[in-house]
C-alpha cells in the first residue's frame, strides 16, 4: 500500500470511529497530516543542501543551472513547511483537498525542474525567443506558482504584478507618455520564466541560491543549536542585574542577534521574548517596551556581515563584493544604534524611577541564569563573526565560499561543544545533538524558502518592467525632474521608496526604487555608493512605517500593547535615523572610504544624531512653553552639523553639541525624578 493510500484509509477507519466527535477527528487528522509531511519536508531540505553544497564546493553547472534547480525545491519546502505546522493552504476546502493541491504543486515544481535541467542548454542557445509548446506549458505552471505565493504572503505585489502585466501587453490603452505598443501574452510568459536569464530564475534568484543562502546557513546552525537564545540569556544576565539598564539589554542583544539575523521582525521575536517582559517589570509600559525591542531590532536590515538581502543585491547592483558593501555598512548601524540606545536610555530616565534591590529583580525569575554553555557559545559565535569578516576582507574570499567555511567549522565546533557539555550519557548526549541537527535544517529551510521565492518573484516585477519599456519611461520622468533640480529628484526618490514600503517588505522596495531611482541620481553626479544606501536607508525606515509593520506587529504581539500605538511610537524613537537618510549626502566620506576617515565622519553624525534624538525625547523645562523652544534649538544645533557643508564650522559645533546632550539628559533625569 503506498504512503498516500495509507494516509486517507486510516483517515477513513478514524473517521468511522469518531463520527461523534468532529473536533477531536479533525485534531487527529491534522496530527497525522504533520506526521506525513514532515519527513517530506526534511528530505526536500536535504536534497535542497545537498545540490547547494556542491554548487560551492564546486561551482559545476554556474548559477543559472543552479537556480533552475532551486527554486522549484524551495516551492516544495515552502508547501511542505505550510503543512508541517499546521498551516494549510486553503483552509476552506478541507484536508484532503488541500493535500491533493499541495501534491499537484510538488509535482508541477519536480516536473519543471527535471524538464528544465534536461533541456538546459537547448533553452538557452538553440530555442530563446523560439519556444516550443512544452516550453510554454512549463512556463505558464511555473510563474502561476510564482504568482500563488505572491497572493498568499505578499498581496501588495500581486495587484502590482498584474498591473504590469496588463501594461505590458495593452500598453496601447495608456495615453501619453506611457502608452506603447504592447507586446504578447507569449512574451511576457516566456521572458518572465523560461527565458532563465529573466524573470524567476534571473539574476535575483541566482543571488539568492549562489550566494545569500550560504550565510543561511550558517544562521540556520546559529539557530539550531540554540546559539542566539545563548547570546540573549548571556546580554540579559549581565545586563539586567541593574534596573535602569534593563531597556538596555533590548538594544545590545539586538545588536548582537543582528549581525547573522538579516531580518527586524526574527530579531524581535528572538530577543523580545526575553527583554520585552523584562522592561514591562522596570517600569515601561507595554506598548514603549514592544517599542524599544522594535526599534532596536530594526538594525536586523542595517549591520553587517548579514544586511538583509538587500546588502547581497546592492553588490550585484555595483558590481562589487560584498565584503565592500559591509565595509561601509557598519557605519551607519553603529550610528543608528547609537541613536537608539540614547532614545531609549532618555525613556528609561522616564519610567524607571526607582531602583529596586537585585534580590527583588531574581525573585522575577525572568532573568535567566547565564551557563556555561551559554558563554561559550556566545564566544564561538562572535568568534566565527570575525572569522567570515577577515576570510572575505583580509583573504579575499568570494562571499559564498567564506560564508560556507564559516558555517561548516561553525557546525562542527558547537557539534562538539554540544556533545561534550549535555548532561547525560553517550546516547542521549547523541540524541540532543540529532534534535539540535533537526531543528538547524528546520531553521534553514523555513528561512530560506520564502526568501528564494520572494527574489523570484522580484526578477519577474522587474523583468515586467523591463518588458513593458515603464522602467525607461519612469527613468526619463525621473531625468526631467533632476533637470530641474537635483533635490527635486532626492526628494522624489523619497517619495517613491516610502510609497513603495507602505504595502510592500524592505528589500523589494529597495530593489524596485533602485532599478527607478538610480540611473538618473548617477546621472546627476551622485555617487553611487550614496544613492544605493540612500534607498535602502528608505527601505528600511518602510519596515517601521504606517500601515503595516511586521517588526512591530511582533513586538506587539509579545508585549500584549496595541500595535499600532507600538508602530507609531517606534517610528517616533527611530525619527532621527531620518535625518541620517539624508546626512549621507553632505557626509558623504560616511561610506565613500572606510577606514580611519570613515571613523571621524561616525563621531561626528553619532554626535549630530544623537543631539537630534535628546532634543526629540527629552525634556528641559517642565512648562511646555519654555521646553519646545528650548529644544528647538538644540535640533538646530542638531540639523547645522548633519546638514551644514563639512568645515571648521560644522566640526566646532561638536562641541557644544555634546554639552546639550549631557545638559539634556540631566535636565530629563531632573524632571522626571520630581514627577
Amino acid at each position: 500500500m503506498g504512503v498516500s493510500s495509507w494516509f486517507f484509509s486510516s483517515q477513513t477507519l478514524v473517521g468511522e470511529k469518531m463520527k461523534e466527535n468532529p473536533v477531536q477527528d479533525a485534531g487527529y487528522l491534522m496530527a497525522k497530516m504533520r506526521r506525513l509531511v514532515t519527513p517530506c519536508f526534511l528530505i526536500a531540505t536535504i536534497v535542497y543542501l545537498a545540490f547547494s553544497l556542491h554548487y560551492f564546493t564546486t561551482g559545476m553547472g554556474g548559477a543559472m543551472l543552479l537556480s533552475i534547480t532551486l527554486v522549484p525545491i524551495a516551492y516544495v519546502m515552502y508547501v511542505l513547511n505550510s503543512l508541517a505546522t499546521g498551516e494549510l493552504l486553503y483552509p476552506r476546502l478541507g484536508l484532503k483537498l488541500n493535500m491533493a493541491i499541495a501534491a499537484l504543486y510538488i509535482a508541477i515544481c519536480v516536473f519543471s525542474l527535471i524538464y528544465m535541467r534536461v533541456e538546459f542548454e537547448e533553452l538557452i542557445y538553440l530555442r530563446a525567443g523560439f519556444f516550443n509548446l512544452p516550453d510554454k506549458i512549463v512556463a505558464v505552471m511555473m510563474l502561476g506558482l510564482v504568482l500563488e505565493y505572491t497572493r498568499r504572503e505578499h498581496i501588495v505585489l500581486l495587484y502590482l504584478l498584474l498591473f504590469l502585466m496588463l501594461y505590458s501587453v495593452y500598453g496601447w490603452v495608456f495615453p501619453g507618455i506611457f502608452g506603447h505598443p504592447g507586446v504578447s501574452w507569449t512574451r511576457v510568459i516566456t521572458s518572465s520564466s523560461v527565458e532563465i536569464k529573466l524573470g524567476l530564475f534571473g539574476t535575483y534568484a541566482q543571488t539568492g541560491v549562489g550566494v545569500i543562502a550560504a550565510f543561511f546557513m550558517f544562521l540556520g546552525i546559529a539557530q539550531g543549536f540554540g546559539v542566539q537564545e545563548s547570546i540573549v540569556r548571556t546580554f540579559v544576565g549581565v545586563l539586567g542585574k541593574r534596573r535602569t539598564l534593563i531597556p538596555q539589554t533590548a538594544v545590545v542583544t539586538s545588536m548582537a542577534i543582528s549581525t547573522c539575523s538579516g531580518s527586524g521582525a526574527a530579531n524581535a521575536a528572538i530577543t523580545g521574548q526575553y527583554t520585552i517582559p523584562l522592561m514591562k517589570r522596570a517600569g515601561f509600559p507595554p506598548v514603549y517596551a514592544g517599542a524599544v525591542e522594535a526599534s532596536a531590532s530594526l538594525g536586523g536590515l542595517l549591520m553587517p556581515p548579514v544586511m538583509a538581502i538587500a546588502g547581497f543585491l546592492m553588490a550585484d547592483f555595483m558590481g562589487v563584493t560584498y565584503f565592500e558593501v559591509i565595509a561601509r555598512g557598519y557605519a551607519p548601524a553603529l550610528i543608528f544604534y547609537v541613536i537608539i540606545a540614547g532614545s531609549v536610555y532618555l525613556f528609561t530616565t522616564r519610567f524607571v524611577r526607582k531602583e529596586k534591590s537585585g534580590s527583588d529583580l531574581a525573585a522575577l525569575k525572568l532573568i535567566e541564569r547565564v551557563s556555561r554553555v551559554d558563554v561559550v557559545n556566545t564566544v564561538i559565535f562572535f568568534t566565527f563573526i570575525v572569522v567570515l569578516i577577515y576570510l572575505m576582507g583580509v583573504l579575499w574570499y568570494d562571499a559564498s565560499r567564506a560564508a560556507l567555511d564559516i558555517a561548516i567549522g561553525f557546525f562542527i565546533t558547537v557539534s562538539i561543544i554540544r556533545m561534550y557539555l549535555h548532561p547525560g550519557t553517550i546516547s542521549d548526549k547523541i540524541k540532543e545533538w540529532g534534535r539540535c541537527l533537526l531543528r538547524a535544517v528546520e531553521s534553514f529551510a523555513a528561512v530560506t524558502a520564502p526568501l528564494i521565492l520572494l527574489l523570484a518573484m522580484l526578477g519577474v516585477m522587474i523583468n515586467l518592467f523591463v518588458v513593458s519599456g515603464w522602467m525607461l519611461k519612469l527613468m526619463g520622468v525621473m531625468v526631467g525632474i533632476g533637470e530641474f533640480h537635483v533635490l527635486a529628484l532626492i526628494g522624489m526618490g523619497f517619495l517613491i521608496g516610502v510609497f513603495l514600503g507602505l504595502g510592500i517588505p524592505p528589500s523589494a522596495c529597495y530593489i524596485i526604487s533602485a532599478v527607478i531611482v538610480i540611473p538618473p541620481m548617477t546621472k546627476f553626479g551622485i555617487n553611487p555608493w550614496i544613492a544605493h544606501f540612500f534607498l535602502f536607508f528608505i527601505a528600511v525606515i518602510s519596515e517601521y512605517s504606517p500601515p503595516t509593520s511586521l517588526v512591530a506587529a511582533v513586538a506587539s504581539r509579545i508585549s500584549g500593547g496595541s500595535f499600532m500605538k507600538t508602530m507609531m511610537v517606534t517610528l517616533e524613537i527611530s525619527l532621527p535615523f531620518f535625518f541620517l537618510t539624508f546626512a549621507i549626502f553632505n557626509w558623504d566620506i560616511l561610506l565613500l572610504e572606510p577606514g580611519l576617515k570613515q571613523m571621524g565622519a561616525i563621531g561626528a553624525l553619532s554626535v549630530g544624531c544623537l543631539t537630534a534624538a535628546v532634543a526629540i525625547h527629552g525634556r528641559i523645562f517642565e512648562n511646555k512653553a519654555h521646553d519646545l523652544p528650548s529644544r528647538l534649538v538644540v535640533l538646530l544645533v542638531a540639523l547645522f552639523i548633519l546638514f551644514y557643508p563639512r568645515g571648521i564650522l560644522s566640526e566646532a559645533a561638536l562641541i557644544p553639541a555634546l554639552a546639550m546632550i549631557v545638559f539634556v539628559i540631566r535636565r530629563s533625569q531632573k524632571i522626571s525624578s520630581s514627577l
